[in-house]
């Protein structure tokens, strides 16, 4: 009869070497995938114009900074002798129509607008999403639109993001104002009002792809190192340095801040975190009762009209 011969430890160490690196493989795959989904954007269709509000305004085009090859698209709202400019960014799966009724209020007032959709959103051309540190990039070519086409004047510029836009627009101004002043020159963003931004997005990875994928929370958690390395390796996105409230520490004058107390995707703990972060004294912040995520201008038209153009107004000395 033939004998049966124990395979050796040499070749008991090479088949779990194997199966290890088989895994291995199949776990990195299906980061990358995850990461792939995550990064795209869901485009909706433009659905109000700024006709409807009776404002006037211009179809512009322009290239985010240091991406020629991506163009932006948006609405110039221009004000009668304005006294500074607005730059809109809108949440993620939104476009430029978010808050156009705000734009109203705010070009009414006195400021012109200039509200876009990010890459890969609305009209804009089409490409994946940077977890916020390339959008600050479309931001940045946005206010170098402002100035270079509109003469809209360095120091006379604002901020004003809800969601991911809230936490783009920390970013980019702190971008900005951070480099003005490695020159010891005043930074050409005036102000930044940010609405229920995150304070650091590594704390949202799981809740966020379990949200834009089909893989579920405990998939999510089981792939986070995975997600994060892949994200880093092969679109250069570093999840762990998407902060703004590391970001609000770069600001040397107050932030504006709104929040909803009952907030369940991004929680109002996110709020105090990037208000702890400041150095400046705040000028406004403001937590609204009784409503969800991003809802604020919705429940409160009028109190958060106000406090926002309170802010604006205070920081071009206004009031």
């Amino acid at each position: 009869m033939p004998r049966l011969i124990p395979s050796s430890p040499r070749g008991k160490g090479l088949l779990a070497s194997a199966v290890a690196a088989a895994l291995a493989a199949v776990y990195l795959a299906l980061s990358f995938y995850i990461v792939n989904e995550s990064l795209v954007a869901e485009r909706n269709s433009i659905e109000e114009r700024p006709e409807e509000y009776g404002l006037a305004y211009e179809d512009i085009e322009f290239q985010p900074r240091g991406w020629p090859d991506i163009t932006l698209r948006g609405w110039w709202l221009p004000a009668e002798d304005p006294k500074g400019v607005v730059i809109r960014t809108h949440g993620v799966d939104r476009n430029r129509a978010e808050l156009l009724g705000l734009a109203d209020a705010l070009v009414e007032d006195g400021y012109s607008v200039l509200t876009f959709d990010l890459r890969g959103h609305g009209e804009s051309d089409p490409a994946q999403m940077g977890a916020g540190l390339h959008e600050r990039d479309d931001v940045l070519g946005a206010l170098d639109y402002a100035v270079r086409e509109r003469g809209a004047e360095p120091g006379r510029i604002l901020l004003h993001g809800n969601s991911y836009g809230g936490a783009i627009a920390l970013l980019a101004g702190a971008e900005e104002c951070g480099a003005a002043q490695e020159r010891g020159e005043e930074c050409a963003i005036a102000g930044v009002f940010s609405d229920s931004a995150f304070a650091a997005l590594p704390d949202l990875i799981v809740q966020e792809v379990a949200r834009r994928t089909p893989i579920g929370a405990w998939g999510a958690s089981a792939l986070r190192p995975g997600i994060t390395l892949m994200a880093r390796v092969t679109k250069g996105i570093d999840v762990n340095a998407v902060r703004p409230e590391e970001a609000a520490a770069v600001y040397d004058y107050p932030l504006g801040l709104a929040h909803c107390q009952e907030d369940e995707r991004i929680g109002v703990r996110h709020l105090w975190r990037i208000r702890n972060a400041l150095r400046a004294p705040h000028l406004v912040v403001t937590i609204y009762p009784d409503c969800g995520h991003n809802d604020a201008w919705d429940d409160f038209p009028e109190d958060y009209e106000a406090r926002l153009l309170f802010y604006f107004d205070g920081r071009l000395g206004e009031l």
